[in-house]
């Protein structure tokens, strides 16, 4: 194969410098190569990029991985589940896992003096990932959620917001089913815009604090306590519960009180004195507590009605009632959508036997079954440019054994055999194949990093979800492609190299 190569090479330098019949055919087969590869890198380029686009809108929405209830039947309204899990929040410790969150999602009405409009508000807190709103923000400030103070701030999406006519700073009223069938009122206040093209989604959905979640679903116990009378050194005091199953049962700190009460408590005036009364349910809910704290002053108490005047400012206080122990579920985000299935079994084999995992393809099948069939197109694209290329080539092989004819039957002559004669037109298809990529992949490329850097091609966002042509090209996929079209266009040319047993070293040689 050294003799083929070195005669290639030859008949290549050859070729470059003298007028020869072949010049313009191999041209245009290289011209033919460039364009086919530059096309097959802009469409997987292009499907790639959008399947990318879509795909982040739609994770953004309701990532990769959910973790929830194994009870939960609706799509978007999930029962409560306890936050203390083993898993939370040190899944994020894997390299595969890019961020962990809490999340709740409820329907609800959203409501204006002139406009109606049905949401699916999502509660977030303190762990939300906002990156992906940050990137779509169009107006407004992105609110900070904590697991102390409840916020009353609301992020809707432009297609919301104009249809119901709001602005920053506009008071949203919204309204939801409770477990009880009873719609809840809650006003909120418009803080930040959103537009992520994805006109489906933008429609939907609402991002709130959790906490308001929490509050309506009747997640958590809230116990409280209230003087009902005070009279000789004695007060009387009632437990008060909400929440829960309904079915409420306080445990006093007088371990014979039982109910809500009113009980009455007689105190030493010179000492101080803590009751509580402990709220549960039958549903097994996180218990919560509510304390009556009698502080005795430094003078003494000299009669009851002192002591009943005393009373007035002592502190009533609960633990803060325990619906911030639940959450709707958790989203677990990944570093590449290339892990989702490993992953998917991986958490779901570590979860509790209540629990479950629902990928982003399976609560949303119809998008990804769409973004899947784009494949074809590239696939469909790649294989004609290829058949394209194989044409072109064979053409041209066949045109350059023909115009060597008399090289063919004087090394034919010399003792050369026809796979040494085949290997030399080969190497030279293989060049002409080389030039070809390599002017293709630097058109292909380079049209693709001006594409991405800016943006020139703009698209409608209401058809096509993104505003201008997404581009993403991945070196190996690129790589593949050069290797896989060479590979092809040198098997398929095995046949018209074939042409060169025809030629008879006689014939050859008295031709010329």
């Amino acid at each position: 194969m050294k003799t083929a190569y070195f005669i290639a090479q030859r008949l290549i330098r050859r070729e470059s410098t003298e007028k020869e019949l072949s010049k313009p055919i191999v041209r245009i087969a290289t011209v033919g190569i460039a364009l086919g590869m530059a096309v097959m890198i802009l469409s997987m380029g292009i499907v790639r990029g959008f399947q990318h686009e879509v795909r982040e809108k739609v994770l953004g929405f309701g990532s990769h991985i959910q973790v929830s209830n194994f009870s939960s039947g609706v799509r978007y309204n999930d029962p409560r589940l306890e936050i203390d899990q083993e898993f939370y929040p040190h899944l994020d410790t894997l390299k595969e896992v890019k961020h962990i969150q809490q999340f709740a999602l409820l329907q609800g009405i959203l409501e204006t003096p002139d406009q109606i409009q049905g949401i699916f508000t999502k509660g977030v807190t303190h762990d939300f990932d906002w990156s992906f709103l940050q990137k779509h923000l169009v107006e407004g400030d992105l609110p900070h959620f904590t697991d102390t103070t409840t916020s009353n701030a609301i992020v809707l999406s432009s297609y919301l917001s104009k249809r119901m006519q709001l602005g920053i700073g506009d008071r949203v009223t919204v309204y939801f089913p409770n477990p009880k069938r009873n719609m809840v009122q809650r006003n909120f206040e418009l803080t930040a815009i959103y537009n992520t093209g994805l006109q489906d989604l933008d429609a939907q959905f609402a991002f709130i604090d959790l906490q308001h979640l929490r509050r309506i679903n009747l997640w958590g116990l809230q116990a409280q306590m209230r003087i009902e009378g005070c009279e000789d050194n004695c007060v009387s005091l009632r437990a008060l519960g909400f929440g829960g199953d309904t079915e409420h049962r306080f445990l006093w700190s007088a371990d014979s009180l039982r109910g809500a009460g009113p009980h009455q408590f007689c105190i030493d005036s010179s000492r101080d004195t803590l009751i509580y009364a402990v709220l549960e349910d039958r549903s097994e809910t996180i218990a919560d507590t509510a304390f009556f704290h009698y502080r005795a002053k430094n003078s003494s108490v000299e009669s009851p009605a002192d002591f009943c005047e005393a009373i007035g400012p002592q502190i009533i206080y609960t633990s803060g009632g325990s619906e911030r122990y639940y959450t709707g579920g958790f989203e677990v985000i990944l570093r590449s959508y290339r892990d989702l299935e490993h992953m998917d079994r991986f958490v779901y084999e570590h979860l509790d036997y209540d629990l479950r995992t629902t990928t982003i393809t399976q609560r949303s099948p119809e998008i990804f079954n769409w973004l899947e069939m784009l494949d074809i197109n590239t696939i469909v694209i790649i294989i004609l440019m290829i058949i394209i290329s194989v044409i072109n080539m064979t053409s041209a092989l066949l045109i350059l054994i023909m115009e060597r004819t008399q090289m063919i039957g004087i090394l034919k002559a010399m003792g050369g055999r026809s796979g040494l004669i085949q290997g030399i037109f080969l190497y030279q298809a293989a060049y002409i194949i080389g030039i070809g990529l390599i002017l293709g992949n630097i058109a292909g490329l380079g049209m693709a990093f001006l594409q991405k850097k800016f943006g020139l091609v703009k698209l409608n966002p209401e058809h096509y979800y993104v505003s201008e042509v997404p581009v993403l090209i991945q070196a190996d996929q690129v790589v593949l492609l050069n290797v896989a079209t060479l590979l092809i266009c040198l098997a398929m040319l095995l046949l018209p190299a074939m042409a060169v047993n025809s030629v008879r070293p006689s014939k050859a040689i008295r031709f010329h």
